[in-house]
């Protein structure tokens, strides 16, 4: 979705499933200091104390259906469980002039459903629950491949949208993915927006009330035949929702009652004013900078070949290393550093990995002083 995650957090996020737990992680950490503490402690003889994986759980049935589902969606996408994550969440990256879609969750299915599952019991069963789920995350990342591949081979920045209309078009995006799935019969889309509108309610979450948003703009989808018809109603969606903020920040000079499409041309015209488009999608990866990790303190405390250890601390008490590596999907372990301590560490392997990690706004500390970030080379 983008990057999704750098307006959301730029913007206020909504406590959903999908922001929730990075914004856990976050709050963990205080603004990043310039200490090398870590770094200058790194000696050569340093080596791997155990082995270095991303942290993942055994699924049970249903989030197995689940995540087959989701590669139907996407074969590329990445699932990997992680017994502590409570939700589900997605974050997308540009590789190789596309989309990787990775998708974390619990692996246990009530757990993956929370904090949605309590108002879709009783209105979905769980297979169908998870389905959803599932889409909706994809559908994240099917936004924001829409919009870094459009038609006349520009590329757009889906981030730009505010964090409820994203909401809202995954929410979309899941509904006519899972309705295409199991069959018009099983009332998907009424039990979302109902849920959605009982969760809003409840936790008095304005940007959670994706609801009402998602029951007009699927006026706007009259097709359900292929993933395309869905991704095309995300997008449609996403602008019908800054449409309806618009006007009623405007005084609704449109009422309630208008036809869905004159709500989704102003959404279109409010952000042409807004949305920064690229040449293509390689200019976009080469001038993007993100602004998730900027906050956190990263340095290399060795290197060894191609891979670099690093670390994600801001001091010697706070350390979100093992968190944001799984968020992210890098290799956490840890390394001996001197033969009495070992410290937490990142294993970045190779120019594209670290590349990943720069263009989410990380500033790296190298163990010889320099300062490596995305788009200013080494300082």
């Amino acid at each position: 979705m983008f990057e999704k995650l750098q307006q959301a957090l730029s913007s206020g996020p909504a406590p959903s499933p999908s922001v929730v737990a990075l914004a856990a992680v976050l709050a963990l950490v205080p603004v990043v200091c310039n200490s090398q503490l870590l770094a200058g402690r790194a000696v050569a003889v340093s080596h791997e104390a155990t082995p270095f994986s991303v942290p993942a759980g055994s699924p049970d049935e249903f989030m197995q259906a689940g995540a087959d589902f989701a590669r139907e969606l996407d074969p590329t996408v990445e699932v990997s469980y992680w017994q502590e994550q409570a939700g589900s969440l997605s974050v997308s990256r540009v590789q190789k002039g596309g989309i990787r879609c990775m998708v974390r969750l619990s692996p246990d299915a009530s757990t993956a459903l929370q904090p949605l599952g309590r108002f879709l019991n009783g209105r979905l069963d769980l297979k169908a629950q998870v389905m959803f789920a599932l889409a909706h995350e994809v559908g994240h990342c099917k936004l924001r491949e829409a919009f870094l591949k459009l038609p006349d081979g520009r590329a757009a920045d889906a981030s730009t949208f505010p964090w409820l209309a994203q909401e809202a078009a995954a929410d979309a995006y899941g509904i006519l993915s899972t309705e295409r799935k199991l069959g018009a019969s099983v009332p998907v889309r009424q039990a979302v927006v109902i849920s959605r509108m009982l969760a809003s309610a409840m936790y008095r979450d304005a940007n959670h009330a994706t609801g009402h948003y998602v029951s007009d703009a699927l006026a706007l989808c009259p097709l359900d035949r292929s993933d395309d018809d869905a991704v095309q109603c995300a997008v449609a969606t996403a602008y019908f929702t800054v449409g309806s903020l618009a006007n009623d920040e405007l005084g609704s000079p449109y009422p309630v009652d208008s036809a869905p499409q004159l709500i989704y041309e102003l959404g279109v015209k409010k952000m042409a004013d807004h949305m920064r488009v690229y040449r293509d999608i390689g200019q976009y990866s080469a001038q993007f900078s993100g602004a998730d990790l900027s906050r956190f303190a990263f340095n290399e405390i060795s290197r060894q070949g191609e891979s670099r250890y690093i670390t994600a601390a801001t001091g010697q008490q706070t350390d979100a290393t093992y968190r944001l590596a799984d968020y992210y999907g890098f290799k956490t372990g840890e390394l001996a550093t001197d033969g009495r301590r070992s410290v937490t560490a990142l294993r970045i392997d190779g120019p594209g990995e670290l590349d990943w990690l720069l263009t989410l706004g990380a500033v790296v500390r190298t163990e010889d002083g320099q300062s490596l970030s995305k788009g200013a080379g080494r300082n």
